[in-house]
């Protein structure tokens, strides 16, 4: 759905309205330039919505896909997440992303995102993991 094209009241279009109108009128032209604004593809994660960007760094072991730790990291919203994404994920020793679909199984238990090993990865590699919770 595109936005309207109408982005402000204009003062020809109350003609007759009292002088306190003026207030209101200034009032709601901000309020509706800055959402104008927003919602012009300008919304974003971390200002707009409820979440937060965590990174982990995260290496698999030789006999991976088992022998892998969970990690844990507490989460800082008001609420309980509904949702992980993973943003970006790369092998740190050559800024390349795995070959194959990688997946991010977690759970919240008592304020703490717990991640499970992570599916999808090369074994004896470091990875910088970028997540988004919601």
């Amino acid at each position: 759905m595109r936005l309207p094209p109408q982005k402000r009241i204009l003062r020809e279009d109350i003609k007759g309205a009292p002088a306190w109108a003026d207030g209101i009128v200034d009032t709601v032209n901000s309020f509706m330039e800055s959402v104008y604004l927003m919602l012009n593809r300008n919304i974003t994660f971390t200002e707009n919505i409820s979440s937060f960007v965590k990174e982990i760094s995260y290496t698999t072991p030789s006999t991976y896909p088992t022998g892998v730790a969970n990690v844990e990291f507490t989460n800082t919203l008001k609420s309980k997440a509904s949702g992980v994404l993973l943003a970006q994920i790369y092998d740190k020793s050559n800024y390349t992303p795995p070959t194959s679909a990688v997946f991010v199984p977690w759970v919240e238990n008592n304020g703490m995102i717990v991640i499970y090993p992570i599916t999808g990865l090369a074994a004896s590699t470091n990875y910088l993991v970028r997540l988004v919770v919601f």
